[in-house]
């Protein structure tokens, strides 16, 4: 039985991108996929606890787990450049800005 879990996340921005930050816990890191499509990022990890040894099992109570959240993303990602790190069991994913999404600073004269 699968069991679909919402991971905690932190999202911000600074000038250059915008950072995603999640808690996966159990994940491989061979086990997450980041899609980018325009508008919209989906992730999803999977934690497989299959037993596996000669043991007989006697009871499942653990199973597979699946994390899965999506965001919506604004105009201004440069998709291509996008990029993630994993450590610990939190996942980053930088995404950087256009050059039109970045602020700009106009001076008064």
């Amino acid at each position: 039985m699968e069991n679909i879990i919402i991971p905690v996340a932190d999202v911000y921005e600074t000038a250059e991108e915008f950072v995603l930050k999640l808690d996966l816990p159990g994940v491989e890191k061979e086990k997450i996929n980041i899609t980018i499509q325009p508008g919209r990022i989906s992730i999803k990890g999977e934690v497989d606890t299959t037993h596996r040894d000669e043991a007989r099992l006697l009871l499942r109570e653990i199973g597979l787990k699946t994390y899965y959240r999506e965001f919506n993303l604004g105009e201004g990602i440069q998709h291509q450049a996008a990029r993630a790190e994993f450590e610990q069991s939190v996942l980053t994913v930088i995404l950087p800005k256009t050059d039109a999404a970045k602020a700009k600073i106009i001076s008064i004269r």
